[in-house]
């Protein structure tokens, strides 16, 4: 199933604009809407799911949200219209989440700003949990018990965790293979302002400097910035790679998005609405995992043939990388609930 609406989705994406994606709806509405979703739904008005997202209309987010709207419109008899507002047109990642959490948006893609609200989001920190794109995909997937685990934690804040969708590992560029500690000794390296992933590229060796994305590339064509991590969606779509001349299959972390929706509006479905809106996330998340994933092959074929050099580690290289991020592991576990740690690690 997840395929025929995959394909209807990438025709919709390419003639999508905003336009398309049905009247604006005010955000100080939606409140009201989701209090009275099922009263609605009985009386044959349509139900709407207003959803907001930080990425453009070629992402990985923007394909899934219009495999959501097309599974939902086509498989509801008309009950529900999916609405869809990206590039943060509603607002950034934090407005949108604080939108969703108290019930005047319906739903909204997260990634790491859910800290802000789900303390054990901190999880999702830990360097070098998984070795290879298929354990990501199964744990974040198919594990039914730490999709469990997690859905306790986000209702509590006020979220349903709908699902997730994978959209690669995070990766290091520099000017030279990055393949042990010793190679990222001395190495000014960018992150983003979090501890933990300061704590965890210390560990590794590395000097970790918070530094502006914005600012990000002219650092690194003036040599102000050694090195880097990111997924390589954004350093193809940056072009970091024409200031960087080896890309370092790293791996340390996985690029992934949270579905969220409402828990007032979601708690508002009758028992039939919401398994389909379960079902219609889950192709969602299906299809913009496809993408990503698709994308990145391609991506790394045309960096590499541009001249960059993209270098995997061996799992020996993996294992000094990991014994050395020991410590941050400690930092992690000691900041999350014992049965998330739990059921994240094992």
């Amino acid at each position: 199933m997840m395929k025929k609406y995959f394909i209807a989705v990438l025709t919709l994406a390419l003639s999508f604009n905003l336009a398309a994606c049905g009247s604006s709806a005010s955000t100080g509405d939606s409140g009201q809407k989701a209090r009275g979703q099922e009263s609605a739904s009985a009386s044959g008005e349509t139900i709407t799911i207003n959803i907001g997202h930080g990425g453009a209309e070629s992402t990985a987010q923007q394909v899934g949200c219009l495999a959501l709207k097309d599974y939902m419109e086509k498989n509801s008899n008309g009950a529900f219209t999916v609405n869809i507002y990206p590039n943060n047109s509603m607002g950034n990642d934090d407005e949108l989440c604080q939108m969703v959490q108290s019930g005047n948006l319906e739903m909204c893609l997260a990634n790491s700003i859910i800290v802000n609200y789900v303390n054990d989001g901190v999880i999702y920190d830990l360097f070098y949990n998984f070795n290879n794109i298929e354990d990501v995909k199964k744990k974040y997937m198919e594990d039914e018990n730490f999709l469990n685990v997690m859905r306790e934690k986000y209702s509590a804040a006020g979220f349903y965790l709908g699902g997730y969708s994978v959209h690669g590992f995070r990766v290091a560029t520099a000017n030279k293979p990055l393949t042990s500690p010793d190679a990222l000794k001395g190495l000014t390296f960018r992150v983003m302002q979090n501890d933990l992933h300061i704590e965890g590229w210390q560990c590794m060796g590395a000097t970790p400097t918070p530094f502006s994305f914005s600012e990000l590339y002219t650092a690194l064509q003036q040599k102000t910035i050694d090195a880097q991590e990111n997924p390589i969606e954004l350093i193809y779509s940056q072009k970091f790679y024409e200031q960087q001349s080896d890309i370092t299959k790293t791996n340390h972390l996985q690029q992934t998005q949270q579905w969220l929706v409402s828990q007032s509006f979601y708690d508002s479905l009758s028992d039939e609405n919401k398994k389909l809106l379960d079902d219609g996330i889950a192709v969602a998340c299906e299809a913009a995992t496809s993408y990503a994933l698709d994308n990145e092959a391609a991506w790394t074929k045309e960096i590499e043939e541009y001249g960059c050099t993209i270098t995997e580690l061996t799992d020996e290289q993996r294992a000094v990388f990991k014994e050395a991020v020991a410590p941050e592991w400690a930092s992690v576990e000691a900041k999350v609930s014992p049965e998330v740690w739990e059921a994240y690690t094992k």
